[in-house]
């Protein structure tokens, strides 16, 4: 079994190739050849106020593929509030200030591991990818600026993966901590050549945008649907579930949309996510007009009507087919290169003798 580290995934994955495999497994989704069980998520209350344990899980493969896949984390979870607005926060609880995600990888033939992976570098890019796809199909083909919300490792991702199918001319960056959004301004200035400014407000930098970008780790809506221009695209990633709701799109967003796509629907139903079913539940949207991802990359529905429509996506929870369709071919690639730890594979298997 092979074992591969964030520095050794981040070697062999680059934006262009989960791109290329995003749009390949919704493709296959759409047509019922993938298979992605929902997210699940257990909380374990822990003795300290405002901390709880989550471990998370999901899995998923393909009908015509070689492979299945398992992704889970093992988190300690924070919930407090930074400016008057709550946020959720993964503390860095392991040893040394460690976090925990794995991904394994099973050949569906022999039944073994072949593959672990730290997730950590895949987590940013097959969330910002996803999102990119949205913004490739929904956007205006002459969106120009964008209006950056957070400035985490999850931020930086999505300003790649955005770069990847839209062009800014210029990038309005903003987080409650003015030293953090400078930061970040001056990097996307230096290594990317993107006109970049750090803004003082959410509201700046959603203002005149083309491209709203919300990659925050808010609890409360941040963006205020009055602040949005005609024909903008508009991404929001948080999602929680019904022990802990979570949002970063005010009802005004959902009002003036033309158009909603969920990365899926059914677990935002099943799961509450609160940025599509409160909205629902107050009858701004219905379940039947909000669409899925794979519907729009199979073309099964139009990206936009209209240059002045507001298009909406909500990246609201990962999926096990996403992890099935990259980390495979990070294996390989790995494995091809000559990159990577191999484990011997009888530590992971057993026999069933008395």
């Amino acid at each position: 079994m092979l074992l591969l580290s964030n520095d050794d995934v981040q070697k062999v994955l680059d934006v262009g190739a989960c791109l290329s495999a995003l749009e390949d497994a919704y493709r296959a989704q759409d047509a019922g050849r993938a298979l992605s069980r929902p997210r699940t998520q257990t909380h374990v209350p822990l003795a300290e106020p405002g901390l709880t344990y989550c471990l998370k899980t999901m899995e998923g493969a393909f009908l015509d593929g070689r492979y299945a896949t398992l992704r889970l984390t093992s988190d300690v979870v924070s919930e407090r509030a930074v400016d008057g607005v709550t946020r959720r926060e993964k503390l860095a609880r392991g040893p040394g200030g460690t976090y925990c995600g794995l991904i394994m990888v099973f050949s569906v033939e022999r039944l073994e591991p072949v593959a672990l992976l730290h997730d950590g570098y895949l987590q940013l890019i097959r969330v910002a990818c996803t999102s990119a796809l949205s913004a490739r199909l929904m956007a205006r083909a002459d969106a120009a600026t964008l209006g950056l919300l957070g400035t985490s490792g999850q931020a930086w991702a999505h300003l790649l993966a955005m770069k990847e199918v839209r062009r800014p001319g210029r990038v309005q960056v903003y987080s409650p901590n003015p030293e953090h959004r400078t930061i970040f301004a001056e990097r996307a200035r230096r290594e990317l050549g993107l006109q970049a400014e750090a803004v003082d407000s959410a509201r700046a930098a959603v203002s005149g945008a083309d491209l709203v970008v919300a990659a925050t780790n808010t609890s409360q809506p941040i963006v205020d649907g009055s602040w949005i221009k005609p024909g903008a695209h508009v991404v929001s990633i948080v999602s929680g579930d019904h022990e802990m709701q979570r949002r970063e799109l005010d009802d005004e967003v959902f009002r003036r949309a033309a158009l909603v796509v969920a990365h899926t629907k059914e677990s935002a139903r099943l799961q509450r996510h609160g940025d599509l079913w409160e909205p629902v539940a107050a009858g701004i949207l219905s379940w039947d007009s909000i669409y899925d991802l794979c519907e729009l990359v199979a073309g099964r529905i139009p990206g936009r009507a209209r240059a002045s429509d507001i298009t909406v996506f909500k990246n609201n929870v990962g999926m096990g087919l996403q992890f099935a369709a990259i980390a495979p071919q990070i294996y390989e690639l790995a494995r091809t290169a000559g990159i990577g730890r191999d484990l011997p594979a009888e530590w992971f298997l057993e026999d069933m003798k008395p």
